[in-house]
């Protein structure tokens, strides 16, 4: 009798030991032409590029049978070039939200676009004083941003409206480099579809032999 009291404690301790899961998965699918830029938690930034993806385990509690539905709430950031986060509740973009995690599971995302973008690129070897991005309605200008300035080998992305069949509109900016150059990119053909980006890179100029 002792024995089989023994046997059966063995198979109920076994039987817990392997009832017992922690961690989860998330995993973005970046359906978007352009990267996008996720911090899960306290890890590291992750640069997904268009049209692929990635997945992140996540730590949590271990479930049993006596501490059964674990879950773990995650902060999660998700920024896109041509993706921006909306929140229904508040009505307004945001680049923060929050995940849920289940032990066991993969919660995955799927990215879809819904902007469009302008984007500086300086491969040049000079810096960038100020970079102004406009919108012109093919009647009149109206300023949209300042993005500022840029280092050589730095880049700024901004997210911007898309144009449709019931607001048309073009973009074109101007750059100030370090020198005092100004230079003008873009104009009536820069209309920017959604997932479309207005793309400026910089470059030195080449020497003429």
């Amino acid at each position: 009798m002792r024995k089989v009291i023994i046997t059966l404690t063995v198979l109920a301790v076994l039987l817990l030991l392997a009832a017992c899961e922690s961690g989860g998965k998330f995993r973005v699918v970046n359906r978007t032409s352009f990267p996008l830029y996720a911090t899960i938690g306290a890890q590291d930034e992750v640069t997904i590029p268009g049209g692929e993806e990635h997945t992140w385990e996540i730590s949590t509690d271990k479930q049993h049978i006596f501490n059964p539905g674990v879950e773990k709430v995650v902060p999660v950031s998700i920024i896109g070039e041509t993706y921006h986060t909306y929140d229904e509740g508040e009505e307004s973009y945001t680049d923060s939200t929050t995940v849920t995690i289940k032990v066991g599971q993969t919660l995955s995302a799927y990215i879809s676009p819904n902007r469009a973008s302008f984007k500086v690129v300086n491969n040049s070897s000079q810096g960038v004083q100020r970079v102004l991005l406009y919108k012109h309605n093919f009647v009149a200008a109206s300023f949209v941003e300042d993005l500022g300035s840029l280092t050589p080998g730095e880049m700024k992305f901004l997210r911007v409206d898309y144009a449709t069949a019931n607001n048309n509109f073009y973009y074109y900016a101007t750059v100030e480099m370090a020198d005092n150059t100004v230079l003008t990119y873009g104009g009536d053909t820069t209309i920017l579809e959604k997932d479309q980006q207005f793309l400026i890179t910089l470059t030195d100029p080449e020497e003429i032999l």
